[in-house]
């Protein structure tokens, strides 16, 4: 299968459904959803700081500061971090990275990754709030 978030994208995803799945925590620390989501907590620390500066995130510091939500997790898809974080890789028309692939130019896996492209970015539109469970 191929890639569809880098390990930035999948730290940001991990982390923003473990806060959505306990919307009771307001402020969460780092180092807190590093270990619960198994994200080098630096490297997490980073992307968060690229959710922050897109006004996803709100940043905290000092005692009793941490990382929230600025905007309802219910408001919040898949898709919306994935192009915050990602270079959006499934919106090209190619799997296999053909420039001149088109619909009127096919490479060889054209015709099936079409519609599983478009399942996979069906799926990620969904709110976050949707993959809590």
């Amino acid at each position: 299968m191929p890639v569809i978030f880098s390990r930035a994208g999948e730290y940001a995803i991990r982390g923003l459904i473990e806060m959505a799945r306990h919307p009771e925590q307001k402020n969460w620390k780092i180092q807190d959803l590093a270990e619960r989501t198994n994200a080098p907590a630096p490297y997490l620390a980073k992307t968060f700081q690229t959710l922050v500066r897109s006004q996803m995130l709100n940043s905290i510091k000092g005692r009793g500061g941490g990382f929230s939500f600025a905007v309802p997790s219910k408001n919040i898809s898949l898709m919306d971090i994935v192009n915050i974080i990602d270079v959006p890789r499934l919106s090209r028309s190619c799997a296999l990275g053909c420039p001149e692939c088109d619909n009127s130019n096919e490479c060889p896996i054209h015709e099936k990754w079409g519609p599983i492209r478009d399942m996979i970015i069906h799926t990620l539109s969904k709110p976050l709030d949707e993959f809590t469970h």
